[in-house]
C-alpha cells in the first residue's frame, strides 16, 4: 500500500516507535535479508527510508505482521 510521505509521519513514527519496515516483521529472513513469501522488499526496509529520508510514498506492506 502506498502513503503520501508526511512530515507527520515521521515525528509520529519516532514519537510511537512505529514499526513498518522488513526489519520489524516476522516474514523477515534477517540472515539473507529476504522477505520469506518472496516480495521484492527494497522499499520496505529501514534502510530505504534512511538513505532517503524524504520518499515521495511510504511503502507499507499487506503482510506485514509483527507476530
Amino acid at each position: 500500500m502506498y502513503v503520501i510521505h508526511k512530515e507527520r509521519f515521521d515525528v509520529e513514527r519516532r514519537l510511537f516507535a512505529f514499526c513498518f519496515t522488513c526489519e520489524h516483521c516476522a516474514h523477515f529472513d534477517d540472515r539473507l535479508l529476504i522477505c520469506i513469501h518472496g516480495f521484492p522488499n527494497r522499499q520496505h526496509r529501514l534502510s530505504y527510508y534512511e538513505a532517503t529520508p524524504r520518499p515521495p510514498e511510504i511503502v507499507f506492506c499487506k503482510d506485514f505482521d509483527l507476530a
